[in-house]
C-alpha cells in the first residue's frame, strides 16, 4: 500500500513532525549558546557535539520514512515514534550535560536526567510494537505478552518519576552535580526484560524474514544493549541516544529500503500479470464494426492490481454470440490464474457445444474439469448465454451468479429472478438448469458481479440493487448505446462510494439487441438536408453529418476523416457553385448507412464542375513551389473509400463512402 503524498494525513504526519524537530534544533542550539558551551570541558563538548549531530541525523530519517511510498500503516507510525522518541532522548541528554555542575540550573538538570532514563523503555516498547506490526501477529498470545509491556512500561515510568525524590538511581547534589546511585542499574530491568522477548519473538517466527532482517534486528537491540553495560562501568560518555538513531538508521535501510525494492520487483510482476489478464479481456469496442444487429459494451475495474472477475463475447458462428461474465473467489494472483484457466475453459467448451445451444451440456463439463484436482478449494460463478443473431432467441444458464437485468421493450429495467444452480469446482456431477426466452428489437441485458451492488460507501452502506435499478432506469439520460448504460452505472456508483477504498472488481457487460426489425441501426434510406450554400451554415451541416455517425458508433478516426471531407466539399460549393447567380443557390446533403459504410451525397444545381477531373497536386514540391488549390479534394480522396461525380438532370453530384 502507497502513501498519498496528497492525504491530509501524510500533510499532518509530515508538518507535525517537522515542527517538533525543528523546535528541538531551535531550544538545542539556543541552550547551547545560552548556557555557554566555552566554559565546559572537551567530554562534554563531544556529547553535545554527538547530540546534535544524531538530531539531525533523526530528522532526515524521518523524513525519509514519510516520504517512502513503499511504507504505510501501524509499522511506519511505530517507526516515527521511535525516532521522536529518541530525539527527545538526545535533547533531554545534551540539556544534562550542558546543566551538570550547575547550581542555579539543579532543577533542570533533575528535569532532564529523568526525562532521558524514560526514553530507554518507551523505545524498547516501541519497538516490541513494531516487530508485532512487521510480522502481524497481533493477536493470539502476543496480545497477553503486550498487556504485560504495558503496565510495566507504566511502572517503569512511576519508579524513574518518584527517582525525583527519593534518588535511588540517581541524584543531583547542591552543586548541581549529577551522581549515580549505587542501585541505578534497576532502571535497565524492564528494558531488557521486554528486549529479550522481543528477541524470542523473532527466532520463534524467523520464517517470516529473511536472514538479512533477522540480523538488523538483532543489530538494533544488541548493540545497544552492548552500549548500555558498558556504561554502567564507564561515566563520562554518553552513546545510547546517538546509538539508538545510527540503529534505527540501520533498520531504515535494511528492513525497509530493500523491502521496498523487492516490493517494487513483486510490484512489477503484479503490473505484469494485469496487463496479461487484461490482453485476455475483449477490450476493442464496437468489437464487430460491421454487425448491426447488436450493440455490446463490457468494462472490469479490479479491486487488486489483478483480479477474479471477468467477462466475455465471442461470435460461435454468423448466426450465434456467446456472452460471459464471471466471478472467480478470492482475490489477487490466485484468482487471475483461476479466472484465466476458467474463461480459455469456457470459451473452448462454448465454440465446440455452442452450436448446439446447450449451455447447460457446456457448464456441466467445465464443472467436472474444474472440479478435478481442486486443492485450493476454488470455485467459480458464470452466467452464460448464447443469442441466435437472427432470431432474438436467448438460451442461458445461471451457475450462482447475481440475477440478470432485463428491460424488455418500453418496460424498465428490472431483475430476473430465477432458480440458481450452484457454483462451477464446488462438486463433481452437476446438473445445470437451461431457460429459454427470445429477445425483441430493443432489448438490453444488464450483467455484473457483485462488486457493482456491493460497493461500499464511508458509513459502510452498500450500493445495492435499488440503485443499480434507479440508475438505468434514469429516463433523464434517454436513450442510450450499451457504452453509455455502462459509463452511468460506473459514474453513479463513483459517486456514492465518493472515494471510499475499493474491496471488489467491478465488472458489468451491456447488451443491447437490434434485430432485424426497425430498430436497426442499418439504414437503406437517406436522409437528408437543404440548406442556402453558405459557409454560415457548415456548423449545420457537419452536425447533421456528426449526429449520424455517433448514432452508428462510428471510430472517431473515421468520424475525423469524413468531417474534413465534407467541409471540404460544402465550402467549394459555397464558393464556387454560385459565382454565376451572385453566390446564391442551395446545397443539398443526404447521408445513409449501410453495412458500416457512410454514404454521404452532395447535390447542387450551380455550374457544372467535376472536381476529380483535375491533376493531383505534386505533393513533393514546397508549399511555395505548389501551385494553389486541389490539395482539398486530394485528401478527401485519399482518405476516403470511394469517390465518385456525376453531372445527371443539371446538378452535380458528388458522392463520398467511407467505412466506419
Amino acid at each position: 500500500m502507497s502513501v498519498d503524498l496528497n492525504s491530509r494525513s501524510f500533510k499532518i504526519r509530515a508538518w507535525a513532525g517537522s515542527l517538533i524537530f525543528l523546535i528541538g534544533f531551535a531550544l538545542a542550539i539556543g541552550g547551547a549558546m545560552f548556557l555557554h558551551t566555552e566554559q565546559l570541558t572537551p567530554i562534554f563538548i563531544m556529547n553535545v557535539a554527538m547530540d546534535l549531530c544524531a538530531m539531525i541525523l533523526g530528522y532526515i530519517l524521518y523524513i525519509c520514512a514519510v516520504l517512502d511510498k513503499q511504507w504505510n500503516g501501524a509499522n511506519l507510525d511505530y517507526f516515527l515514534m521511535m525516532i521522536v522518541t529518541v530525539f527527545v532522548g538526545l535533547y533531554a541528554d545534551e540539556i544534562c550535560w550542558l546543566t551538570d555542575g550547575k547550581p542555579e540550573l539543579r532543577i533542570l538538570c533533575i528535569a532532564s536526567n529523568t526525562v532521558f532514563y524514560c526514553v530507554t523503555p518507551i523505545v524498547v516498547y516501541l519497538f516490541w510494537r513494531y516487530v508485532l506490526t512487521f510480522l502481524n501477529v497481533e493477536k493470539d498470545k502476543s496480545y497477553k505478552f503486550d498487556v504485560a509491556f504495558r503496565i510495566g512500561l507504566g511502572i517503569s515510568i512511576l519508579v524513574r518519576l518518584l527517582n525525583i525524590f527519593f534518588g535511588y538511581l540517581f541524584t543531583v547534589d547542591a552543586n548541581g552535580v549529577y551522581h549515580r546511585s549505587s542501585t541505578f542499574t534497576l532502571a535497565y530491568i524492564y528494558s531488557f526484560a521486554v528486549t529479550v522477548l522481543t528477541l524470542i519473538l523473532v527466532v520463534v517466527a524467523r520464517k517470516r524474514f529473511k536472514r538479512y532482517q533477522i540480523l538488523a534486528l538483532f543489530i538494533y537491540t544488541l548493540v545497544p544493549v552492548v552500549v548500555g553495560i558498558v556504561s554502567i562501568f564507564i561515566y563520562g560518555i554518553s552513546l545510547l541516544c546517538p546509538v539508538y538513531m545510527t540503529t534505527l538508521l540501520l533498520i531504515y535501510c535494511i528492513l525497509n529500503v530493500v523491502q521496498g525494492q523487492e516490493k517494487s520487483v513483486a510490484e512489477n510482476e503484479l503490473h505484469m500479470a494485469a496487463a496479461i489478464q487484461e490482453t485476455m479481456l475483449p477490450s476493442t469496442f464496437p468489437p464487430y464494426p460491421d454487425r448491426h444487429e447488436f450493440d455490446i459494451f463490457a468494462s472490469m475495474s479490479p479491486a487488486k492490481e489483478v483480479g477474479g472477475d471477468f467477462y466475455d463475447f465471442f461470435l460461435i458462428d454468423d448466426d450465434h454470440l456467446a456472452l460471459v461474465i464471471a466471478d472467480v473467489s478470492g482475490k489477487g494472483v490466485p484468482a487471475a490464474l483461476y479466472m484465466m484457466v476458467t474463461k480459455a475453459m469456457i470459451k473452448s467448451q462454448t465454440l465446440v457445444l455452442g452450436k448446439e445451444g446447450s449451455t447447460s451440456e457446456i457448464l456441466c463439463n467445465l464443472n467436472d474439469q474444474l472440479c478435478e484436482k481442486n486443492t485450493l478449494n476454488m470455485f467459480v460463478t458464470v452466467w452464460l448465454g448464447i443469442v441466435t443473431i437472427s432470431t432474438g432467441e436467448l438460451i442461458y444458464s445461471n451457475a450462482g451468479h447475481e440475477y440478470p437485468i432485463f428491460k424488455r421493450g418500453e418496460e424498465p429495467f428490472s431483475v430476473l429472478k430465477e432458480k440458481h444452480s450452484p457454483p462451477l469446482g464446488c462438486m463433481e456431477g452437476i446438473k445445470y438448469k437451461e431457460f429459454k426466452t427470445k429477445l425483441d428489437p430493443g432489448d438490453i441485458i444488464f450483467l455484473y458481479t457483485d462488486g457493482v451492488a456491493e460497493a461500499t460507501n464511508r458509513n459502510n452502506e452498500l450500493f445495492g440493487l435499488d440503485r443499480m435499478l434507479k440508475s438505468l432506469n434514469d429516463d433523464s439520460r434517454g436513450e442510450r448505446a450499451a457504452v453509455d448504460i455502462d459509463f452511468d452505472m460506473r459514474y453513479s456508483v463513483d459517486l456514492f462510494v465518493k472515494g471510499a477504498p475499493q474491496f471488489d472488481d467491478l465488472t458489468m457487460l451491456t447488451f443491447k439487441y437490434y434485430g432485424g426489425g426497425p430498430m436497426n441501426k442499418e439504414d437503406s434510406t437517406y436522409d437528408e438536408l437543404t440548406v442556402k450554400a453558405d459557409v454560415i451554415n457548415l456548423d449545420k451541416v457537419q452536425g447533421f453529418i456528426d449526429e449520424r455517425l455517433e448514432a452508428a458508433d462510428s471510430s472517431i478516426k473515421a468520424q475525423t476523416q469524413i468531417g474534413v471531407a465534407v467541409e471540404e466539399i460544402y465550402v467549394n460549393i459555397c464558393h464556387y457553385a454560385y459565382k454565376d447567380k451572385d453566390g446564391k443557390g442551395d446545397a443539398n446533403i443526404k447521408m445513409k448507412i449501410n453495412d458500416g459504410v457512410a454514404e454521404i451525397v452532395f447535390e447542387d444545381s450551380g455550374i457544372k464542375y467535376d472536381p476529380l477531373s483535375n491533376e493531383e497536386p505534386d505533393i513533393t514540391l514546397s508549399a511555395e513551389e505548389r501551385e494553389i488549390g486541389g490539395l482539398g479534394i486530394f485528401i478527401t480522396k485519399k482518405t476516403m473509400d470511394e469517390v465518385l461525380y456525376e453531372y445527371k438532370d443539371g446538378r452535380n453530384v458528388l458522392t463520398l463512402r467511407k467505412k466506419i
